[in-house]
């Protein structure tokens, strides 16, 4: 793993336990303090959330709604954009039990592009994260293929 993708890492373990912990609240502390409008495009929202004012209150939510969550990444790959200025993409995963609906656990896979800028306290997001599942076709195939009998797959 290069340097840039273990500093990366440290952004996205501290990102994975906001959620994990069930505090999405604290997720504004990942990003650069000088971001003053940036992209959060969440793959359940219909809309991208493109400012703090709707960003802080979609995070404010899931909170509430949260019984018990877990995030875990992998795949990264990063590149330098700007002295200071990185890209990235990974693969994520989420599970979770959400209150107010059918009590058994849900989880999907997602691919996530985000923007992150170096600062004396390390990495922060910036300017932009963006999360998209699988198209439809994909993922009906993936439950399809979980589907298959083991006895038939030898």
């Amino acid at each position: 793993m290069s340097d840039l993708a273990a500093e990366l890492r440290v952004l996205l373990q501290s990102y994975e336990a906001c959620w994990t912990n069930r505090t999405p609240t604290k997720l504004r502390q990942l990003w650069h303090s000088d971001e003053q409008a940036p992209y959060y495009i969440a793959e359940e929202m219909a809309a991208p959330m493109l400012n703090w004012s709707a960003i802080e209150p979609y995070w404010g939510e899931a909170e509430k709604v949260l019984k018990r969550f877990s995030i875990r990444t992998w795949d990264l790959n990063c590149k330098l954009i700007g002295p200071d200025l990185a890209a990235m993409q990974f693969m994520m995963h989420w599970n979770a039990v959400l209150a107010g609906l059918d009590p058994s656990p849900i989880g999907l896979d997602v691919k996530v592009f985000a923007m992150a800028q170096k600062t004396t306290a390390g990495w922060k997001f910036r300017h932009a994260y963006i999360e998209s599942p699988l198209g439809a076709l994909p993922y009906i195939k993936s439950i399809y293929r979980r589907n298959v009998d083991p006895a038939f797959l030898t």
